[in-house]
């Protein structure tokens, strides 16, 4: 009798780790483990190999994994993520090989999702798809002719990092006017607290007066339930944000003309608030109606999981296509 082939996914956060073996055929895990990253103190590399240790089998036969960048995934090396630090030009595929003894494929987290949507999710049956993450920061990956796309250095479709505003304000990677820095939830966050700061009456201060100190740690959360309550300046952050949006999407139009544009990531689960004004800036500025023809904007279908089930459909199809090399 033969041994299953098991496949383990890790989606690597700056926050948490986290880990599942899964058989040839299925997406629901036969073994799931969770840890805290503490990313910004030494040893991250131990604590992931033991949580892949937490979830291993003899049986594995190969491993995916889904990263924050910016990274190289046809060498596997994490170039220099600001969420972990330490690692710079770290060689992380090859480490994991090492002390596995299984081939491991590293992708960028964002692509992951993407290529999970397509996989298993609001993608399936498209040929060309664009994927954005809409949270702390914003990523993207790029499904294109039925195939990931990556480019000649792996850092292809950086969608966050579309300039919409050379003039605009700093983005998390130091660069100015990229639609992260507009339309992330620490990029309305921030909007917020300049405006309230410039004199803004808002109902997000303590007792709505502009004197007053912000409620503690405002968040794209918090002045959404705010906006919703009717919050003239919570209602013109996310208006700002859905704008600047509406510019990035008409141009991943221009260059990748998808059949579907699929939202994950918190922020996008603030509904109209955001997408009404993406809607209406998105026909503003899409270059030709045609693009719109048929153009299917979905929700993320599967939620926490899209790293793992990512990073797994993604050591599924390398190791598919390695097989195929060899017959």
């Amino acid at each position: 009798m033969t041994s299953m082939s098991l496949t383990i996914a890790v989606d690597l956060g700056g926050t948490h780790i986290r880990t599942a073996s899964y058989n040839s055929e299925s997406i629901t895990p036969i073994a799931h483990y969770r840890t805290r990253t503490n990313a910004h103190e030494p040893g991250v590399f131990d604590r992931l190999a033991q949580a892949i240790g937490n979830v291993w089998s003899d049986d594995v036969t190969s491993m995916g994994v889904a990263s924050p960048g910016p990274l190289d995934p046809y060498t596997g090396t994490i170039l220099a993520t600001p969420n972990i630090p330490e690692w710079r030009n770290f060689r992380l595929a090859q480490k994991l090989s090492e002390r596995f003894g299984v081939p491991v494929h590293l992708d960028n987290d964002a692509n992951m999702a993407g290529f999970g949507e397509w996989t298993f999710g609001a993608g399936k049956g498209h040929h060309n798809l664009v994927y954005l993450t809409i949270s702390t920061g914003v990523g993207g990956g790029v499904i294109c002719n039925d195939a990931l796309l990556q480019g000649f250095h792996g850092l292809a479709t950086e969608l966050g990092h579309m300039i919409v505003d050379p003039d605009g304000p700093p983005c998390g990677c130091g660069k100015n006017g990229h639609v992260e820095s507009f339309s992330s939830g620490t990029a309305i966050a921030r909007y917020t607290t300049e405006q309230i700061q410039a004199g803004q009456k808002t109902s997000l201060q303590l007792d709505g007066d502009p004197s007053s100190p912000l409620r503690a740690n405002l968040t794209a959360k918090q002045i959404a339930e705010a906006a919703l309550a009717g919050d003239s300046l919570a209602i013109s952050a996310f208006a700002r944000a859905g704008y600047y949006l509406g510019i990035a999407v008409a141009n991943y139009l221009a260059i990748f003309d998808p059949s579907i544009v699929i939202f994950g990531g918190g922020v996008s689960q603030v509904g109209d608030l955001l997408f009404k004004p993406f809607e209406e800036s998105l026909r503003k500025h899409t270059f030709h109606p045609h693009y719109l023809d048929n153009l299917v904007i979905a929700k993320a279908a599967l939620g926490d999981d899209v790293g793992l089930l990512g990073a797994l459909a993604w050591a599924r199809f390398k190791r598919s296509n390695e097989m195929a090399r060899v017959e």
